[in-house]
C-alpha cells in the first residue's frame, strides 16, 4: 500500500509492505488524524505494554503501530520515543503548527536521512529518494569519497552528500519555526554491579530476556526466514524459531553460505536439532567480477550511493529466494560479536583493576604459577602498548602504503592519522561496559551494516529482524556481572553459552573458536579479469576521481600484476580497491549532481 498527504506548507509520502498481523488493519498511508499525519515504518515489540499506558479507540490486535505511535504522542509529546521497544523510524507532522518530528530507533535498524534546505526540511528512509528532487540536487562529498576509498567512509550521521545528514540511532529531530533541535533520547546504562562469584540466577534472567525478545519479533502472517552461518549467533535465532514454532514444517525457512569445510556441518546441525525442513545452503556467492556496473546501477537506486557494507549485496540470494517462497521477515543474528556474544577479553582487565585478583586468576588455564605468571605479562605488555592495539596497528602500517589516494588529498583530510587512530581499537578501554558502549557500538560500521542491509532487503519486500541488537537484551547484558560474560579456561561468550545450552546443540554452543576449517569452493580470482577491470577504471574515471586517485600508482599496481601475479595477502587490498572504486565511478557517472 502507498499514499500520500499534502497540504499547503507540506506533503508526506509513504509505502508500506504488509507482514505483522496488525497491519492488515491499515486503510491508508500515512496515518492523518486532524492537523496530525505519521508516517512510521518499522515494528513495535512491545505493543502490550502501550496499550496499557493509552487510550486506544480499538482493540489492540487491530490497532497497527502508527495509531499507537499517534496515541503515544498524545500522551507523551517529544517523549514519545524512549516508550517504543522496536526497530523504527518515523515522522509526525503537525500540519497547523507547521512542525515536524523526526525519531530513530536505538541501534539505528531503520534509517532516515535528512536535508535541511533552505526552502524546508526534506527526509526519506533512503538518500536516493531525495534525488529525485526536481528542484534540489545534492554534491558528492570528496571527503566521502577520499575516505570511501581507505573503508573510512562510515558514519553515524554523515552520508556520500554534503546536504544530506542521517538521523543518529537513539536520536530525534524537532523542527518549528525553520529551526532544528537534535535530542539523543537514549543512553545505554553502565549499572553492572561488582560482583565478583557466579550465580545461575544472572543466566536465568538473561535466558528470560532472550526468550522474550524471540517471541516478540516472531509476529508475521507469512513464512519466516533466518540467515545460518553455523555460528553461535545466527545458530541461537534459528534454535530459538524452530523450539518457538514447535514443528516448523512449511512456516520456517533457513538460508546459509557454506564456503568452508565445517560449515555445512554446523548449519544443518542445529536446523536438525530444531527440525528444519527447508535449509538452502549456497555454496557460493557474487564474486566482484559478477558484480557488473548495470547492477550497481540499480543498487544505487536503492541505496543512494555506494554500498559501505558488503552483506546488502552479497546476501542477495537469500533475498531472491525469500522471494520464491514468499518470506517476507528475514532473521539475522548480527550483533552478537559486538555485545552479548562479546569474548569478553576486557573481563580481566576490569577485574584486575578493581582488585579481584583471584577471579582474574580463574578465568586463566594452567597450573596457579603459570597463571599468575601470565597474568603479570598481560598487565606489563597492556602498560607499553601506547594505546593501540599491537597486531591492528601492524597491519594498519603494512596496508597503508597500499591506498591509491594522491599525497596532497591525504594531507588534505588528515587520512593516515585518522586511519591509524582506528588501530587503538580495544586497547583503551579498561572496563568490559566501557569498550561495548564507548568503543564498539561507537563505531559506524555497526548502524551503516543495518542501514544498507535493512534497504537492500526492503526493495526485495523484506524486512531484517535483527534480535541480538535488541535493546532489551542490549541492556539486560551491560547490567549483567561482568564475572558472568567471561569463564575458566579463558571461555569466552560465557554467559550467553549457558544460557542456549539445551536449545542450541552444544557442538555449536560451546565450538571454541570461529575457524570453520578451509575454504572449499575456488575463489573467483581471474587475474585477467582483475587486471582488465583495473584498466577500464583507469581509461574511464570520472573527473572528480581523476583528481583524487594516484594514476601512476594506480599503473604500477597493474604492472606488478602482470608481472607477477597475485599476491593472496598483498593484493587482497587491490581487489577491495578497484570493487571501491568501481563503486565510485559509477555512481558519479550516473548522478546527475556530478
Amino acid at each position: 500500500m502507498s499514499g500520500h498527504q499534502r497540504d499547503d506548507h507540506s506533503l508526506l509520502v509513504e509505502a508500506d509492505i504488509f507482514n505483522t498481523p496488525s497491519s492488515r488493519h491499515i486503510t491508508s498511508v500515512p496515518l492523518v488524524a486532524d492537523r496530525l499525519r505519521v508516517a512510521f515504518w518499522g515494528r513495535l515489540d512491545n505493543r502490550d505494554e502501550l496499550a496499557a499506558q493509552l487510550f486506544l479507540d480499538r482493540p489492540l490486535d487491530e490497532t497497527p503501530d502508527a495509531n499507537l505511535v499517534l496515541a503515544g504522542w498524545h500522551e507523551w509529546g517529544e517523549n514519545l520515543p524512549e516508550k517504543l521497544v522496536g526497530d523504527f523510524a518515523l515522522a509526525i507532522v503537525d500540519s497547523e503548527k507547521r512542525t515536524a518530528f523526526l525519531a530513530r530507533d536505538p541501534i539505528g535498524i531503520k534509517p532516515l536521512y535528512y536535508w535541511p534546505h533552505a526552502q524546508g526540511l526534506v527526509f526519506a528512509s533512503t538518500p536516493a529518494a531525495l534525488l529525485k528532487l526536481k528542484n534540489a540536487k545534492p554534491t558528492p562529498d570528496p571527503g566521502w569519497i577520499a575516505r570511501y576509498m581507505i573503508g573510512q567512509s562510515q558514519s553515524h550521521d554523515r552520508s556520500a552528500y554534503q546536504e544530506i545528514m542521517k538521523l543518529p540511532g537513539g536520536h530525534s529531530l524537532s523542527v518549528a519555526n525553520g529551526k532544528l533541535a537534535l535530542r539523543r533520547y537514549h543512553q545505554w546504562r553502565d549499572d553492572a554491579p561488582d560482583v565478583f562469584t557466579r550465580d545461575p540466577a544472572h543466566v536465568d534472567a538473561y535466558r528470560k530476556v532472550l526468550e522474550g525478545v524471540m517471541r516478540s519479533q516472531m509476529s508475521s502472517d507469512y513464512t519466516l526466514g533466518t540467515e545460518n552461518s553455523g555460528g553461535i549467533d545466527s545458530a541461537t535465532i534459528t534454535a530459538y524459531l524452530g523450539k518457538f514454532l514447535g514443528v516448523p514444517g512449511d512456516r520456517l525457512h533457513s538460508f546459509g553460505f557454506a564456503l568452508l569445510e565445517q560449515e555445512p556441518a554446523h548449519i544443518l546441525e542445529t536446523s536438525q536439532a530444531a527440525s528444519i525442513t527447508h535449509n538452502h545452503i549456497n555454496t557460493s556467492h557474487y564474486g566482484d567480477p559478477d558484480y557488473s556496473g548495470k547492477q550497481m546501477e540499480e543498487d544505487l537506486e536503492i541505496l543512494g550511493y555506494p554500498e559501505e557494507h558488503g552483506n546488502a549485496t552479497g546476501h542477495r540470494p537469500f533475498y531472491e529466494q525469500c522471494q520464491t517462497y514468499g518470506i517476507r521477515t528475514l532473521f539475522s543474528g548480527y550483533g552478537g560479536d559486538e555485545v552479548v556474544t562479546n569474548y569478553a577479553n576486557h573481563v580481566q582487565r576490569e577485574l584486575v583493576d578493581k582488585g579481584a585478583y583471584k577471579a582474574a586468576i580463574d578465568l586463566m588455564p594452567g597450573k596457579l604459577p603459570f597463571r599468575i605468571l601470565r597474568l603479570i605479562r598481560r598487565i606489563y605488555a597492556e602498560r607499553k602498548s601506547g594505546g593501540y592495539n599491537a597486531n591492528f596497528l601492524a597491519a594498519w602500517k603494512e596496508r597503508w602504503p597500499e591506498q591509491p589516494l594522491r599525497e596532497e588529498v591525504v594531507a588534505r583530510y588528515n587520512l593516515e592519522q585518522e586511519y591509524m587512530e582506528t588501530a587503538r581499537y580495544d586497547a583503551v578501554h579498561r572496563k568490559h561496559n566501557d569498550w561495548i558502549i564507548t568503543g564498539l557500538m561507537q563505531m559506524a560500521y555497526v548502524p551503516t551494516r543495518l542501514e544498507n542491509c535493512t534497504l537492500m532487503a526492503a526493495s526485495y519486500g523484506i524486512d531484517y529482524r535483527w534480535p541480538l541488537w535488541d535493546q532489551r537484551l542490549v541492556q539486560q547484558y551491560l547490567s549483567t556481572p561482568v564475572i558472568e560474560r567471561a569463564g575458566p579456561n579463558r571461555v569466552g561468550r560465557y554467559l550467553h553459552r549457558r544460557a542456549i545450552t539445551g536449545t542450541v546443540p552444544d557442538r555449536v554452543a560451546w565450538k571454541d573458536s570461529k575457524y570453520m576449517g578451509e575454504r572449499q569452493t575456488p575463489v573467483n580470482d581471474n587475474i585477467n579479469d582483475i587486471i582488465g577491470q583495473m584498466r577500464q577504471l583507469d581509461a574511464d574515471l570520472h573527473p572528480l576521481l581523476a583528481d583524487m586517485i594516484d594514476r601512476d600508482k594506480w599503473r604500477a599496481k597493474i604492472k606488478r600484476l602482470e608481472a607477477d601475479g597475485l599476491d593472496p595477502v598483498l593484493d587482497f587490498q587491490t581487489r577491495r580497491q578497484a570493487k571501491s572504486l568501481k563503486w565510485l565511478n559509477v555512481w558519479l557517472h550516473g548522478t546527475p549532481v556530478a
